[in-house]
């Protein structure tokens, strides 16, 4: 991540043809913003502008924000005075730099309820399963246990998974 704010900063002077004394933000900052955004999947800039205050405690961590969240005006103009194959080159090189763009799995956990498998004194069994969406198989089930939900079901069926280089998304139950 380093070395994409500093390829950024050698190139100010050539791409970045704002006036020095009305600069607020410098051009890495707008920049790794801006692609921050992307990776994450926002498109519009009045998202983009939402998304930086939801996450501005993280990305102080990489950026200097000191001076406030930059407004969608501020990243649209100053994105728009940029050489596009200096953008599209950047935008490589972030990608490349990025440790999201790592991930090898992605695993689906949700938790479905098996329809006529009850007896006449007992409840239908409620399953909690693990996919990979990327191979198409199941990783694993734990059964969820009378008299509770998935919220105590997910924890233990992610500790029999190996989840490393994963992202891992489960349904709005298991908020």
């Amino acid at each position: 991540m380093i070395d994409f704010l500093l390829s950024i900063e050698e190139h100010k002077e050539e791409y970045d043809s704002r006036q020095a004394w009305k600069i607020r933000y410098p051009l890495s900052t707008i920049l790794f913003l801006v692609f921050a955004c992307q990776l994450a999947g926002v498109e519009t800039w009045k998202e983009m502008e939402d998304f930086i205050e939801m996450n501005e405690s993280v990305l102080r961590e990489y950026v200097d924000l000191s001076a406030g969240c930059p407004s969608h005006d501020t990243l649209e103009r100053v994105v728009s005075m940029v050489n596009p194959d200096f953008l599209k080159e950047l935008k490589l090189s972030f990608e490349a730099s990025s440790e999201t763009t790592d991930f090898s799995k992605l695993i689906a956990v949700d938790g479905k309820t098996i329809r006529g498998n009850r007896g006449k004194h007992q409840s239908p069994t409620h399953i909690v399963t693990a996919y990979d969406g990327g191979n198409r198989i199941s990783l694993g089930q734990v059964a969820v246990e009378d008299k509770s939900n998935e919220i105590t079901a997910i924890p233990r069926l992610l500790c029999q998974l190996d989840l490393r280089k994963s992202v891992v998304t489960i349904d709005a139950m298991g908020t």
